[in-house]
């Protein structure tokens, strides 16, 4: 098989076969998917078959979730990989340390399907991936070395003008002019690429900002509201605790305790 044109490799990780089992259901219709049932088969997985992206449960016996991305990112042929977290916990202390371990996403269980679809597509594509549509807009195709076809081209350009942007953002509809498309036009285009809205996007890259600047930089908390393209500290606290599961004050205390770069901060658009 012509390695350019596969579809995207997903390691799942979790001891549950039950949730292994869901999992396969959801996603062996627009992925190819590999699993393993323990944390420590999940490893010898990642470094033989160097998945794309890794789906990985955080309570595990023996090597659990946390002490397996450790491993994975102590290796050079795994640590770029990315690994989004399945838990049902909702401990603020639990999605910090996974952060700071690595971890680009958390997805709760039970699982909410289109959810999980639509974080694997946008966690694929920040990675490199060039999409093309598939069964339910899912990637399909091109691997990260292909060419990307024109609908994936101004995605990629309107997702980096609003990340360039976030602090005074035009409409969607100058957004779309910007990138030579229209409002229409790019609101499919943002669905079928990358399974959110436009707003979604954005909401999501100015908590993404957001978690860099309290990382990287000594601003307030107002100064970093204003970067990112709120009026006022109290939208940005919300909107931030309401995707961290904690407050900026207490995101930036973990972070730099744990000297961790911003979540996902390597995978921005750039």
């Amino acid at each position: 098989m012509d390695l350019a044109r596969r579809r995207p490799r997903l390691l799942l990780i979790d001891d549950d076969p039950g949730a292994l089992r869901e999992l396969v259901a959801l996603l062996q219709d627009d992925f190819e998917i590999q699993h393993a049932l323990d944390g420590r088969s999940g490893l010898y997985r990642a470094q033989a078959l160097r998945p794309d992206l890794i789906l990985l449960d955080v309570v595990m016996p023996g090597t659990d979730g946390h002490a397996l991305c450790r491993l994975l990112q102590a290796d050079p042929a795994t640590q770029d990989i990315p690994v989004i977290f399945l838990t049902g916990l909702d401990a603020s202390e639990q999605r910090l340390q996974g952060f700071a371990l690595g971890a680009v996403d958390y997805v709760g269980k039970p699982f909410v399907p289109a959810e999980v679809r639509a974080r694997v597509r946008v966690h694929l594509r920040r990675s490199g991936w060039a999409e093309v549509q598939g069964r339910d807009g899912a990637i399909a195709g091109d691997g990260p070395q292909g060419t990307e076809p024109a609908a994936a081209v101004q995605v990629r350009a309107a997702m980096r003008y609003i990340a360039d942007h976030l602090a005074d953002l035009p409409t969607v509809s100058q957004i779309a002019q910007r990138v030579g498309t229209h409002e229409v036009r790019l609101l499919a285009l943002f669905r079928q690429e990358l399974g959110l809205t436009v707003s979604g996007f954005i909401a999501e890259e100015r908590v993404r900002t957001g978690c860099r600047l309290l990382s990287d930089t000594q601003m307030s908390v107002q100064e970093i509201a204003r970067e990112v393209g709120y009026s006022g500290p109290g939208n940005f606290i919300s909107a931030f605790k309401e995707r961290m599961g904690v407050t900026p004050k207490a995101w930036r205390e973990g972070a730099c305790g744990d000297r961790a770069s911003a979540p996902d901060d390597a995978r921005r658009v750039s």
